[in-house]
Parts: C-alpha cells; sequence; structure tokens
C-alpha cells in the first residue's frame, strides 16, 4: 500500500534554487552568527566564532532572532548582510527550528551571503531534507553532536570540533565542483 502526500496549499510553488556563495579565504573578514535562540544556540557559535577568530582573525558579530519557530525578520536579515561578509545560522536541532533556520539560511543566501549551518546529529538527515525542498541543498550545513539544549553551556561550545569548525569553513568558502567547471 502506498502513501500519496498532498499539498494543502492553494497552488504548487514553483521549484527554486538557492544560489550559493563563497569566499575565497576568510582572513580578517566580518563573520555574522545568527542565533534562532534555542538554548545553548549561542555558545555553539560562540565556539565556531573562536575557532575563525583563531585561526582567520575573523571579526565575529552575534544576532539573534527572538522566536526559533519563526523567521527572522527582514530588518534583521538585512543589517546582516550590511554589516557581515559571511554567517553561520544555528542552531537545527528540531523540527520547526531547523525549517525556519533554512529559510533563514536561503534568505540570507539569496541576499548574496555565503551561508552555512549548524545541525545536530539527531537532525542532520532532516535539516539536508529541509535544504533540498527549499532548493537550498548547495548551502553549507556543518554537524554537531546531539543533544545542544539541556546540556551544560560550556559542553555545548566543546560540541565545535575540529571537523565541524572544517566543515563551516568548507560551506563558507569551498565552490562545489559545478561552480568550480561553470
Amino acid at each position: 500500500m502506498g502513501v500519496t502526500i498532498v499539498n494543502p496549499t492553494s497552488f504548487e510553488a514553483a521549484p527554486r534554487s538557492i544560489p550559493r556563495h563563497t569566499l575565497t579565504e576568510l582572513r580578517g573578514l566580518t563573520v555574522g552568527f545568527l542565533s534562532n535562540s534555542k538554548m545553548n544556540a549561542d555558545k555553539v557559535l560562540e565556539g565556531v566564532a573562536t575557532g575563525l577568530v583563531e585561526r582567520f582573525g575573523i571579526t565575529p558579530r552575534l544576532y539573534a532572532k527572538r522566536v526559533p519557530s519563526i523567521a527572522a525578520t527582514d530588518e534583521l536579515l538585512d543589517q546582516i548582510k550590511d554589516e557581515c561578509d559571511a554567517v553561520v545560522v544555528a542552531m537545527l536541532d528540531c523540527g520547526s527550528c531547523a525549517s525556519w533556520a533554512v529559510a533563514d539560511m536561503a534568505a540570507l543566501a539569496e541576499r548574496g551571503l555565503p551561508v552555512a549551518g549548524m545541525a545536530s546529529t539527531q537532525f542532520e538527515g532532516f535539516s539536508r531534507q529541509v535544504l533540498a525542498i527549499q532548493g537550498a541543498d548547495a548551502l553549507g550545513l556543518s554537524v554537531v553532536q546531539h543533544p545542544i539544549g539541556g546540556i551544560p553551556p560550556r559542553e555545548a561550545f566543546d560540541r565545535v570540533t575540529p571537523t565541524a569548525l572544517d566543515e563551516v569553513i568548507t560551506g563558507l568558502t569551498v565552490p562545489t565542483s559545478q561552480e568550480s567547471a561553470a
């Protein structure tokens, strides 16, 4: 027996492809860190920022949404675009917040910024599916150990491993093979 999925909206949205932007390097640039205000999202972003400051001397700028399960305002997204060269979004670690974080990532990419998102291991697959549905699957995604909320802040900070940091760097700087060929 098959499953039928019905679109509850009144029209079919045209598929879209969110552009992926990259930088040649991060040294000396301003990188924004957009927290969706989930518990410890700021600590994960602080872990990423610390690593990028140590490796590249970036200037970090922290931003936060008030509510994780809604989109960032256009005013906030425009402010990030005007003040930053790239942005990292966190935290994709539950269903609704991951969906809205992806929407924020897509909106920032559409404004011309290189974007990487931070997902927890439990929500990596879901986050990648939402990225694909939004036409944003080319955007960078870094993965840290689940859970992030409900643990001590220092533990959340420490979940940003060298591998997770490298995934952020790759998401912001390395073009995909298809982009390199273009």
